[in-house]
Parts: C-alpha cells; sequence; structure tokens
C-alpha cells in the first residue's frame, strides 16, 4: 500500500518538476506529464492487489499455509525498474549544451 501511495505522489512530483525549476535552466521534453500519468497507472491498481494480498496472507496465516509470493514480488520490481529508467531519461534528458547558458549574477 505504501509503495502504491508513493508512486501515485512521486507522478505528482514529476509533473510539477517543470514548475519547480528556476526560469532559465534548461527545460525538460514537455512529456512529463506521460511518464507522471505512468505512475499514476501503475499506483492505482497497486492499491487493489496490495488489499486483496493483505487479506490472502492474513488468511494464509490463520490456517498455517503460508507461502511468499515470488512472482508477485519480481513483477512489481521489474515495473520499479523499468518507471525508475524512465524517471532518469526524463530528468537527465535536457540538452547539455543548455547548461552553459545560465548567467549567474
Amino acid at each position: 500500500m505504501r509503495s502504491a501511495i508513493a508512486l501515485m505522489g512521486f507522478g505528482v512530483l514529476i509533473v510539477r518538476l517543470r514548475i519547480l525549476r528556476p526560469p532559465l535552466a534548461p527545460q525538460p521534453p514537455v512529456n512529463g506529464w506521460k511518464l507522471g500519468l505512468a505512475f499514476a497507472i501503475v499506483g492505482l491498481p497497486m492499491v487493489l492487489l496490495s488489499t486483496q494480498h493483505y487479506f490472502g496472507v492474513r488468511n494464509d496465516i490463520k490456517q498455517d499455509t503460508y507461502e511468499p509470493p515470488d512472482r508477485r514480488v519480481i513483477l512489481s520490481r521489474i515495473t520499479f525498474l523499468i518507471l525508475g529508467l524512465g524517471v532518469v531519461y526524463y530528468v537527465f534528458s535536457a540538452p547539455l549544451d543548455a547548461l552553459n547558458t545560465i548567467i549567474l549574477e
């Protein structure tokens, strides 16, 4: 549940990242809203899946039949890796030659 909420919050942060930059700093491409939307789209179903998982684990513990879900852990880590690579690309996709045009007073 915490991961889902963090994903949705991080999606909002990515969309707002452009507003937080100084006016003379190079701006990343305007496709940041797509990456933020991807985080929200992944985060919303995770809320439902985590609730379902919680009740399933609770029931398995009561019946003393709990087995850790390897497949779900691997799938979520791959999803986080892909989203993280998207963030790295988004943040560092500003042209490097534009960094030299910033004038500091």
